[in-house]
């Protein structure tokens, strides 16, 4: 069944985000956003679809009017238009217990299962280019391996 088909059934994210009447138009929220789930017209408010919206903070992060506001009411800082990087995560291969969970539960499915060699265990892997910092990640590890990356 679609995405899109399911959205009707669907429950929108307690977490997500709104976008105020500061916004801009610009775009820039959409542009970045891992699931297409805000849409808008250039120089005309945007709107983020709640069924969509994983709370990855992307647009809360990216936004340069300061206009989104996350679900405790606080407003993203206005940045003006230079671009910011998003916290990006990794996995300490040492500690992972290659349990999964993390692998499973990536919604931009940015973690690898990594096996050596055949008597090795498994590992996961964060893909930094598919990684959008959301944590979710970090939510499911149960032993701490996930941490943010140090080249931020």
């Amino acid at each position: 069944m679609a995405r899109e088909q399911l959205r009707d059934e669907a429950v929108p994210s307690s977490v997500t985000f709104k976008i105020g009447d500061e916004c801009i138009g610009c775009g820039a929220c959409a542009r970045e956003c891992p699931e297409n789930a805000i849409k808008g017209e250039i120089k005309v408010r945007f709107d983020i679809d709640p069924f969509l919206c994983i709370a990855c903070g992307t647009c809360f992060n990216i936004c340069p009017s300061g206009a989104i506001i996350d679900a405790q009411g606080n407003r993203s800082p206005r940045k003006g238009k230079k671009k910011r990087k998003v916290a990006k995560y990794w996995i300490n291969p040492d500690l992972c217990a290659g349990c999964l969970t993390c692998f499973l539960n990536c919604p931009q499915k940015a973690i690898t299962v990594i096996k050596k060699g055949f008597f090795s265990r498994e590992y996961c892997r964060v893909d930094a280019k598919r990684c959008v910092g959301c944590g979710i990640c970090t939510k499911y590890c149960i032993i701490g391996a996930v941490g943010l990356s140090s080249d931020q």
